[in-house]
């Protein structure tokens, strides 16, 4: 009953979730966001559940697919620091409205490191983690809260 139950508010929160352009975030849970490299973070991503975060990250995966309605799974990409040709990675979902936006980030190693900024979520019907996209510039007012857009 509770994996049916955290499978429905997944769904509600994937689908509203993402209604608006921008994601806004008080200063109390902006304060709380760490940004991890992605090498760090795909090594210990399960620990990160429910944990709202920024990753540094290089480029994006080619494969975009749709898997849900409004939703578009991919992945973020980075290399590991001196090991030649090896890369760290996890798997991203973005917003149908994002989109256009996810996809003018670069598909090649070659790309300058960027900051995304998402809430690592379960899927518990799938049994997939990933990081639910929110956005890719943050900026802070006065008193502290966020606005995060793409």
């Amino acid at each position: 009953m509770k994996r049916i139950i955290e499978s429905v508010l997944l769904f509600v929160f994937l689908s509203v979730g993402s209604a608006f352009a921008q994601v806004k975030y008080d200063a109390r849970t902006w304060n709380a966001v760490q940004t991890y490299d992605l090498m760090t973070l795909s090594k210990n991503f399960e620990a990160h559940t429910r944990e709202l975060l920024g990753v540094k990250c290089s480029f994006r995966g080619k494969d975009i697919h749709h898997m849900k309605p409004n939703w578009y799974e991919s992945s973020v990409w980075q290399p590991i620091p001196g090991e030649s040709g090896k890369f760290a990675h996890v798997s991203v979902m973005v917003a149908k409205k994002d989109l256009s936006a996810f996809k003018s980030i670069p598909e090649n190693a070659s790309g300058a490191e960027f900051t995304l900024y998402g809430r690592v979520e379960y899927d518990v019907a799938s049994k997939f983690r990933f990081l639910r996209l929110v956005g890719r510039n943050a900026t802070t007012d006065s008193a502290g809260n966020a606005t995060v857009t793409w």
